[in-house]
């Protein structure tokens, strides 16, 4: 639980915040639900609801990892994302929110996702 208790010591730098990642081990399944908790209290704090957030599964290089899809299923964000940047968020009231996939030993994926964060940040 130190990070759930270090993340709540940082409301007080809400103010400054340009974009929101998060990292999920896509193998460690059983702790989904904590990211779930989190991620959702995140997403609804008032304070950040205009900070896009991309969420990154890592560990897409061992076998037994969650796909895309079922990641966004567990933390509950199966429909509600810009689809990769595909839906013009001016005409809407969407929040610019993201799932992608990575790798961080074998350097892939992560990019991707910073390059869509970097569309969203002023």
């Amino acid at each position: 639980m130190f990070l759930f208790d270090c993340l709540y010591g940082m409301t007080d730098y809400y103010a400054k915040v340009d974009g929101i990642v998060y990292l999920v081990d896509a193998i460690d399944k059983v702790r989904f639900v904590e990211s779930k908790k989190e991620v959702g209290r995140l997403v609804l704090d008032d304070s950040l609801s205009q900070v896009p957030f991309f969420i990154l599964g890592n560990k897409i290089d061992i076998p037994i990892a969650a796909s895309e899809d079922e990641l966004r299923y567990y933390l509950g964000f199966f429909s509600y994302t810009t689809r990769k940047g595909k839906v013009n968020l001016e005409d809407s009231n969407i929040r610019p929110i993201e799932v992608f996939m990575c790798s961080i030993v074998r350097k892939m994926g992560y990019g991707d996702g910073f390059k869509w964060l970097s569309k969203y940040i002023n």
